[in-house]
């Protein structure tokens, strides 16, 4: 375990914010600690796992983004695997908006690949070529298999992709779906995102939104605060003044409306388990309404939204 200053401001005063548990944990053994820095405004986690112990909370069968088609899966995970997989081309056209490129002179980099489904997709749904792909992926089972089944470069790190020659040199497009909120050194990736950024390429970033109407509905249950593999909460204020420091701005934003869905679901499932109580029909059909009310809360008022995608560049 490591106790760390906030990143934005170096500043080691903090504030208590909220003790949330760890989704996989049944037995509750411990809540985590989330703190809001008095000088940034950054909602973080703290105390938290080191780089060294963080591997051993991502080894849980029900981790969804290293989830792939196996025999033995239960029926909740091939639909959520379904819908993924459906949504793949949704997410592939929100990360090439604003391109002006043929698909064949496209190069781009995802951090935190996973499994490779994205990047298979945007291959063969958006023709962008294998050689102008690459991908980063810690995990070594996610990234095995992102390379055997798909063939793609997928790299352990981004220190590691610098020194080899099988990646462009240039991106178009670097995207982190959901990636930045679980970085331990967060400068040193930017440092090397902005490297590897073309002069008129775009960041995607994937954020959880801790402003969200559904993170306020259900405080230390809300999904997405994920103790302890989400060490970060940014809202667009905390993100501009991290952005700063790297030489980077938004130039726009928009909200991702199927995670108001998925994270009200699963946060209605976990309030129920942690009551003690069943999420069956009835529950389930409360939790749906709750989904399509936060869906519209968060496609009205995009702020509110419980996930944003923001377009990152270079500053001028």
């Amino acid at each position: 375990m490591e106790t760390v200053p906030c990143p934005i401001s170096n500043s080691t005063a903090f504030t208590p914010w909220l003790k949330v548990p760890d989704r996989f944990d049944d037995a509750e053994r411990a809540c985590w600690q989330l703190v809001r820095s008095s000088a940034s405004g950054l909602i973080m986690l703290n105390p938290r796992p080191d780089s060294a112990e963080a591997p051993s909370h991502y080894r849980n069968g029900d981790y969804d983004p290293y989830l792939h088609a196996a025999n033995g899966m239960t029926f909740t995970e091939r639909a959520y695997l379904a819908a993924r997989k459906l949504l793949l081309g949704y997410r592939a056209d929100i990360i090439l908006k604003g391109l002006h490129k043929p698909a064949k002179e496209l190069s781009l980099l995802e951090i935190g690949c996973s499994t490779g489904d994205l990047l298979n997709c945007l291959h063969r749904k958006k023709g962008i070529p294998k050689r102008n792909l690459a991908g980063v992926e810690p995990d070594f089972e996610s990234r095995k298999y992102a390379m055997e089944q798909y063939g793609l470069t997928v790299m352990p790190s981004v220190v590691e992709m610098d020194d080899s020659n099988r990646t462009p040199e240039k991106f178009d497009r670097i995207v982190l779906w959901h990636t930045l909120e679980h970085i331990h050194d967060l400068h040193e990736t930017l440092v090397h995102l902005r490297e590897k950024i073309d002069a008129k390429g775009v960041i995607v970033l994937a954020l959880p939104n801790p402003a969200s109407s559904d993170a306020r509905h259900y405080r230390e249950n809300w999904i997405a605060w994920d103790a302890p593999r989400h060490l970060y909460h940014f809202v667009p204020d905390t993100l501009k003044k991290l952005l700063d420091r790297h030489d980077l701005q938004v130039a726009g934003y928009q909200p991702y409306i199927p995670d108001s869905l998925y994270n009200t679901l699963h946060s209605e499932k976990l309030l129920c388990k942690r009551e003690k109580r069943g999420f069956h029909a009835p529950q389930l059909a409360a939790a749906g309404l709750k989904a399509i009310a936060a869906s519209a809360i968060g496609f009205l008022w995009p702020m509110k939204a419980s996930s944003i995608v923001y377009f990152v560049k270079k500053k001028d």
